[in-house]
């Protein structure tokens, strides 16, 4: 799979980062919530998770937009507060989007406590993707660095 996203390294990156985070935000939805644990429930959740936060990445580019907030705020790239900054934005757009549809696909979409259901939810899972959000986009970079090396013919 690697290999078919040889020469797109931020494709590369967005699929780290929605692996790791689709895997601890359905393992943080099924302890805060006191789900019965389960294998089904588990992969459930991160198949759910991953596909909104896949969807949500080729659609959006919540990542650039993270860059230019920090941009704008004088921030300067490669630097830590630039960091923390521009992950704010795309762990917003991740953190709402799969907390949305994993309340939903938990409790159901038209059960009467379905909003207080993603409120309970919100803030724990926006902390747990955010800080996973930092520590997977450095994961993600370290990949694609590996994965994305150019491609000799003669080699």
């Amino acid at each position: 799979m690697m290999h078919f996203f040889r020469n797109h390294f931020g494709m590369t990156v967005s699929i780290i980062i929605a692996l790791i985070l689709s895997i601890c935000m359905s393992t943080t939805a099924i302890i805060w919530d006191k789900l019965t644990f389960s294998i089904e429930l588990l992969l459930r959740n991160w198949g759910t998770a991953f596909l909104t936060i896949m969807l949500i990445s080729l659609l959006l580019p919540v990542k650039m937009m993270g860059d230019t907030f920090s941009g704008r705020l004088g921030l300067k790239p490669d630097t830590l507060p630039f960091g923390l900054v521009s992950n704010l934005i795309p762990t917003l757009f991740y953190n709402t989007g799969a907390t949305l549809i994993l309340v939903g696909v938990n409790v159901g979409f038209s059960a009467p406590y379905y909003w207080q259901a993603f409120r309970a939810d919100f803030g724990i899972m926006f902390v747990v993707s955010y800080v996973l959000s930092l520590i997977a986009e450095r994961i993600g970079m370290i990949v694609a660095k590996k994965a994305c090396q150019p491609i000799h013919p003669h080699l």
